[in-house]
């Protein structure tokens, strides 16, 4: 029986990627419609491989999403109206979520969109590891007669960002019945100042966030916000230190 004319060397037990066939293809004269076949096949393995990796970022995405969510849980307000009901604004939402979020990988970006139906919206983009997220709430001017215009709009801004920061991350607020905002226990001063110590005296980022998470979950059981606030500082001057910043 006759051996084919272009035969291509392939050597057993050996897996061979369709570049390397192709290569060879090329190199020992073989008829085009092979090189096609080889081409196409070639371009076959790359797009698979892409979907494949499109999908991993995209599961790894909502596995971080639900991690970030599993961490915050829920928040107590820090804002109280005229009216004595209690609420959570923007700057407090951030301080908390944000430094869990970025951890995660996440970054959020927002921007105003002109919609032809709804008008004038916020965007926010959740963004990971290639992956990105819309979520939109309508910008409406809020504040009083007092305020000016642009203040009005700051002010509905901020608001819009709010909502959408507690609808990106699931975010419920609010505390017991039998709880006080910032009229409980507290932490003990010595465990403050360990807790920070610790916090300061981390050798690297990847040991401060375990320190970080373990002292904010203690000052939020015992509604300290001072507490917090300390520990946040002692968090950013180690990561400062760290990164060679003053």
């Amino acid at each position: 029986m006759p051996e084919p004319t272009h035969a291509l060397a392939v050597p057993a037990q050996t897996a061979i990627a369709p570049m390397d066939l192709l290569q060879q293809a090329l190199s020992s004269g073989t008829s085009p419609e092979v090189i096609r076949e080889l081409v196409a096949l070639q371009q076959s393995v790359e797009r698979f491989n892409w979907e494949r990796e499109e999908r991993q970022s995209k599961i790894d995405f909502d596995n971080a999403l639900n991690e970030c969510q599993r961490q915050i849980g829920r928040i107590a307000p820090n804002r109280e109206r005229e009216n004595q009901i209690m609420w959570l604004d923007y700057a407090g939402a951030d301080k908390v979520v944000r430094p869990i979020y970025l951890e995660a990988g996440f970054s959020i970006g927002y921007s105003e969109v002109e919609s032809p139906t709804e008008g004038r919206r916020m965007c926010a983009t959740l963004s990971r590891g290639g992956v990105s997220k819309e979520y939109f709430s309508k910008l409406i001017p809020s504040g009083n007669s007092k305020m000016s215009t642009a203040d009005q709009d700051a002010s509905g801004s901020s608001r819009a960002m709010r909502y959408l920061l507690f609808k990106i991350f699931n975010i419920a607020v609010g505390i017991d019945k039998d709880e006080k905002l910032n009229k409980g226990p507290g932490m003990d001063q010595a465990e403050i100042d360990g807790r920070c110590a610790e916090i300061e005296a981390a050798i690297n980022k990847a040991t401060i966030a375990p320190l970080y998470f373990g002292a904010i979950e203690a000052a939020r059981k015992a509604h300290d916000l001072a507490a917090q606030d300390k520990f946040v500082a002692a968090r950013d001057k180690r990561l400062a230190q760290l990164e060679g910043r003053k």
